[in-house]
């Protein structure tokens, strides 16, 4: 069977999500480190974002375009529900995710911790203060939905859990994010059977290098 390559840089919530999907079907696959807005990834993503894939000769970016690739091409335990219904909720989930947490989440909230811009070099409050009752109130969204639990969906992990729960891990290491979590009756559960499933614990993201004072 010819391997996948996946290209991207691990500490990607996206491209983390594709490893995940990979080791949940039992894929073999290979990470091949490329910057975003690289050349290389350009050649492979007309606007230069990571994830892209290399299976063969086919080429496909998008996140939500190669998770289903990596179900649907392979076998394995499948992650997307057959019924229509619970299809659609999928469906739903996936760009609830994309549209509405990410950003707020990860590009506002996570990444004024990440690269932090305000006096001192310190994460600027003008940017945390605003965006965290709109990460509360997603979180809360996400808390409902999880009441069945541990997953998204119930009892089966499907193809949004794996977007979420690396937005999770770093959402939970800031204080605001953390402190929004700790608020959750269900969220705790889903934590704790996301961290026991093999495609996680073999994706941690690697530390930060340490700063240089």
């Amino acid at each position: 069977m010819t391997e996948l390559t996946i290209y991207g840089i691990p500490q990607s919530t996206y491209v983390r999500s594709v490893r995940m999907a990979c080791i949940e079907k039992g894929v073999p696959y290979t990470l091949e480190p490329v910057m975003p807005r690289s050349e290389a990834i350009r050649q492979l993503h007309p606007f230069g974002r990571i994830p892209a894939l290399r299976h063969g000769d086919f080429t496909l970016y998008e996140t939500s375009a190669i998770l289903r690739y990596v179900d649907e091409a392979f076998d394995g335990p499948p992650l997307q529900p057959r019924e229509p219904r619970r299809r659609a909720v999928m469906e739903q989930w996936i760009s609830t995710i994309n549209c509405y947490c990410d950003g707020p989440m990860i590009r506002r909230l996570v990444m004024a911790y990440v690269f932090p811009s305000g006096p001192d070099g310190k994460p600027d409050r003008a940017v945390i203060d605003p965006v965290v009752p709109e990460v509360r109130r997603q979180i809360a969204l996400i808390d409902e939905a999880m009441a069945e639990g541990p997953y998204l969906l119930g009892a089966d992990i499907t193809l949004p859990d794996l977007l979420l729960a690396p937005m999770m891990f770093y959402l939970a290491q800031t204080p605001e994010g953390g402190a929004v979590l700790k608020e959750t009756r269900n969220m705790p559960r889903s934590a704790d059977a996301m961290r026991a499933r093999r495609s996680f614990q073999e994706t941690m993201p690697p530390p930060p290098p340490p700063k240089r004072g």
